[in-house]
């Protein structure tokens, strides 16, 4: 057994490595900017929460292309990959909840082919692309999204996530859209649609090599921020169908998508705020000088924190 002196010297010495580590911040590394509170005098630094990583997208290169963005911005996030630990109790402590991954899990592996773009005429049986895949968000997990958002808190759906609303009606309430597929990578370009609106205030059109998401957009049209135009004329025929139609899987024969898709949008959902942007596959596409600057403007609009 171990002896009372023994016990106190490993709590001294644990409260010890709690405080360094409380010293020195965030995990992430990130410093903080202090934030005063109205009124109250009191400092509070507003916390991020990332869910990141999946299938096609690694966790560590999100992480790097996030960092920067937070770093910059003098804000701290932190992360998790933990999809099933996604609830209302680990939402409780953060304003800002980022999502940057879809809705598909492998539990008994993946055995798909690598390069096909799900929902493509070159996979024209839709999601059966993935046939071990799984939907793992359930209805609990998309409410409390819902709820976290609609008291006042916001939601920043990256890239793929909205692949997250085909698995959810109430994750798909708040975020606002659902995905229908995407082309392989191909240079397109991003055209701000409203700019007026405080995440799209100092940026220009750009041009971008990514994935060109093609989703629907439920609300009213004048939240749409962004458009995506292949310049080169190049169309996308599309399988995967609005999961109204037939569930997570819904698909039907190939259809003409067009040369533009709707690549982004910022509304307000409840007493928060919600945005959606589809760039993102690669670091190279987060890193655009104009992509980034509109995320920074994304994040203090969403954080309601004044420029």
């Amino acid at each position: 057994m171990r002896s009372n002196e023994t016990d106190r010297s490993r709590r001294a010495l644990l409260k010890g490595i709690v405080a360094a580590t409380a010293a020195l911040g965030p995990a992430s590394g990130t410093a903080a900017v202090p934030m005063q509170g109205a009124g109250t005098g009191e400092i509070f630094r507003p916390r991020t929460l990332a869910l990141i990583g999946d299938r096609a997208h690694n966790s560590d290169a999100i992480r790097v292309s996030l960092d920067r963005l937070f770093n910059e911005l003098e804000l701290p996030i932190e992360y998790t990959t933990n999809y099933y630990d996604l609830s209302a109790e680990l939402l409780r402590p953060y304003r800002l909840f980022v999502c940057f991954r879809d809705n598909y899990v492998f539990p008994n592996g993946n055995l798909s082919p690598s390069g096909t773009a799900r929902g493509s005429r070159q996979n024209p049986l839709g999601a059966d692309l993935f046939p071990n895949a799984q939907y793992w968000i359930t209805e609990e997990q998309g409410q409390a999204v819902k709820e976290f958002v609609e008291s006042g808190n916001s939601l920043y759906s990256m890239h793929n996530n909205v692949f997250l609303s085909r698995s959810s009606k109430n994750y798909r309430e708040v975020q606002g859209g659902v995905a229908l597929s995407h082309p392989a990578l191909r240079p397109f370009k991003v055209k701000i649609v409203n700019r007026e609106h405080p995440v799209t205030k100092g940026v220009s059109d750009f041009m971008v090599t990514d994935e060109q998401h093609y989703a629907i957009y439920d609300k009213d049209p004048r939240n749409i921020l962004l458009n995506s135009e292949n310049i080169d004329g190049l169309v996308f025929d599309a399988t995967l169908r609005d999961p109204v139609e037939g569930g997570p899987g819904a698909s039907g024969p190939p259809r003409n998508l067009g040369t533009t898709s709707t690549s982004g949008w910022a509304h307000e959902f409840g007493r928060g705020r919600v945005v959606f942007t589809a760039i993102g596959h690669t670091i190279h596409a987060m890193w655009q000088p104009e992509h980034l600057k509109l995320q920074k403007n994304a994040v203090r609009w969403l954080l309601k924190i004044e420029s």
